[in-house]
């Protein structure tokens, strides 16, 4: 039961963050909001530094560090075009919903790239998912 909380608690912060994101990405460029909002990122991980040692790392192959590189460029670049989209006039209320469909290509590119199969349930997730999205961002 403590993933649910967790999960929950996510939900609610992602939530928060999509609208301070948009309020700062009106009043700075984009590589000053990115610097400013990751200041936190930095502050967590030096505490974690502080707290647990960097000896853990030793553990990690060279091909799971690249690995993991890969995936925070992935998720640095995807910030920065979110922040800019904000920035170009797209509205939080639109952004958001349609950067979260990310899972959606998590889950194709696990058929794809990892072999792993799609069940018709998820399938039916992608586009229900996607319908979900058109209508929170549809605007009257």
């Amino acid at each position: 039961m403590k993933w649910a909380l967790a999960a929950i608690l996510t939900l609610l912060l992602w939530g928060v963050w999509g609208i301070l994101l948009k309020k700062i990405s009106v009043r700075a460029e984009w590589y000053t909001v990115y610097l400013v909002t990751n200041t936190a990122i930095l502050l967590v991980m030096i505490t974690i530094i502080f707290t647990k040692g960097l000896s853990h790392l030793s553990v990690l192959d060279t091909k799971s560090i690249v690995v993991g590189l890969a995936a925070g460029l992935a998720g640095t670049l995807g910030y920065i075009f979110l922040i800019w989209s904000l920035q170009w006039g797209g509205k939080a209320s639109i952004v958001i919903p349609l950067t979260s469909l990310y899972p959606a290509i998590t889950v194709v590119l696990s058929y794809i790239v990892l072999g792993e199969n799609l069940s018709y349930r998820q399938i039916a997730g992608i586009i229900f998912a996607m319908i979900a999205v058109v209508l929170l961002s549809s605007q009257d």
